[in-house]
């Protein structure tokens, strides 16, 4: 009995750290349609595609002022994430920094072309 306890220890102990899924409330305050939002550790260019709620939106794009919800494998010790939209025009804007560890709800925005986030 106490092998397969401590074999079960090593096992847990021996695990790498597991990615959780997480997911946040984006709103769309840039004034421009997004067609894709991507999501990847601050700092880091491991891009993933945020999984949006397809079935919740009734237009191919997030438009301005619209909200979704993105989903993402967030690993257990990282909060700050950049979001990377890319807009129905084709181009593209990183949005840096947000702590997704203590808040539900993101704001995207742009102001005189540059980008911003609001977190609560």
């Amino acid at each position: 009995m106490h092998y397969l306890t401590g074999l079960t220890l090593a096992l847990f102990v021996a695990s790498p750290a597991l990615a959780e899924d997480w997911d946040f409330v984006l709103t769309n305050g840039t004034g421009k349609p997004i067609k894709t939002i991507e999501i990847a550790p601050t700092g880091s260019a491991d891009w993933k595609a945020g999984l949006e709620e397809e079935a919740a939106r009734r237009s191919p794009v997030i438009k301005p002022g619209a909200k979704t919800t993105v989903r993402f494998d967030r690993p257990s010790s990282q909060c700050r994430f950049d979001l990377r939209a890319t807009f129905e025009d084709a181009t593209t804007m990183v949005f840096s920094s947000a702590n997704v560890c203590d808040n539900s709800y993101v704001t995207l925005k742009l102001t005189g072309g540059k980008s911003s986030i609001t977190a609560n």
